[in-house]
């Protein structure tokens, strides 16, 4: 690594104050904090603003955090800080015909996961940053693409910490987001094995089918597996009734009350979602279903053990059919071997 590399600590990094601005994603804002808190590590102050970590501010104890930012909002508090580093997806850059990235890409560092516009790279003007600090011109990325296409076996979380190294000259880059569980919060030994089950996601097409997730709960109860649903707010109607008193639902309000839930659980199962990457960032194990048939797909959780339940036939392109092709023998399989390397993991 070359000797100009962000070091652990320095006075430089001490005095400069970053602001990060995440995608609004549950999964792709925990992804995005890879970044984020590798830039604390080395020692710079760093606020991050979007709506999913300023809920989780009191899991996320090395952060300043703030809402997502509003469109008005960019340019007024962009200038209170010595850089800006904004995904490019961030909500509310683009309103109406106004798009403000190509502006504010001349005095901030732009990246996004897997979705960017490269004619914004090359658009940065050191002469933006105060005389003292253009040292972090080395934060800026030459290509803010952090998904590198060369390596397709990777997972994201390892694209994220790839992405620190190559274009922010990180030394020792670690996929630790700075996530933990506050103190207040008692994880308690489990009388019972407890699974929670998330089966929802942002998009109907990646969700396996509701009453196969339910048979799944009551094989699970047969085994002494105490089983706990968890649905966003506005879905909880719809699933008290397909429940109908048979399981308990959560209640989660918040991404805070969802993490919350999933601390207390031996293993999470969910659909490809921002709920199956939270588990994992906690530490929690993961038996995720995905709709793909690729074992190397890269946006599996990427952080505590997980286990990809794919479908049995490569049937993704086919609108509806692949949920048929994963049987809930073959999850409930998987759950009960993450409850048993838990109680391994625990003698």
């Amino acid at each position: 690594m070359c000797s100009d590399s962000v070091a652990a600590t320095s006075a430089l990094s001490d005095s400069a104050r970053l602001l990060f601005v995440t995608p609004g994603k549950l999964g792709d804002g925990l992804i995005s904090l890879v970044i984020a808190h590798n830039l604390v590590r080395a020692g710079y102050s760093v606020t991050v603003r979007g709506d999913v970590v300023n809920a989780l501010a009191e899991w996320l104890p090395t952060y300043a955090t703030g809402p997502t930012l509003q469109h008005e909002e960019y340019a007024e508090v962009a200038r209170e800080f010595d850089l800006c580093i904004i995904d490019s997806q961030a909500p509310n850059l683009q309103k109406g015909e106004t798009d403000l990235r190509p502006q504010l890409a001349r005095s901030s560092a732009f990246f996004s996961l897997a979705h960017y516009e490269n004619s914004l790279d090359g658009l940065f003007d050191p002469t933006a940053l105060s005389p003292n600090l253009r040292s972090l011109e080395k934060l800026v990325p030459r290509r803010g693409l952090v998904r590198d296409q060369r390596n397709r076996s990777s997972h994201m979380v390892e694209h994220a910490l790839k992405f620190c190294e190559r274009e922010m000259h990180v030394r020792d880059a670690t996929s630790d987001i700075g996530l933990r569980i506050p103190p207040r919060i008692q994880q308690e030994p489990h009388a019972s094995p407890k699974v929670v089950i998330s089966p929802t996601s942002g998009k109907e097409k990646k969700n396996w089918l509701s009453q196969r997730f339910i048979s799944l709960a009551a094989q699970l109860t047969e085994r002494g597996v105490e089983c706990v649903f968890a649905v966003a707010p506005e879905e909880s109607a719809e699933w008290r009734l397909k429940l109908n008193g048979g399981f308990a639902l959560a209640a989660t309000d918040s991404v805070a009350d969802l993490a919350e839930l999933l601390a207390g659980a031996s293993v999470v199962v969910s659909n490809d979602s921002g709920t199956a990457h939270l588990a994992s960032a906690i530490g929690i194990q993961v038996v995720c279903i995905i709709s793909s048939w690729d074992s190397s797909y890269g946006w599996r959780p990427g952080w505590a053990a997980s286990e990809l339940i794919r479908p049995l036939l490569p049937v993704r392109a086919i609108p509806g059919l692949w949920p048929h092709f994963v049987g809930v023998s073959r999850v409930f399989d998987a759950v009960m071997r993450r409850i048993e390397r838990e109680k391994s993991d625990k003698n």
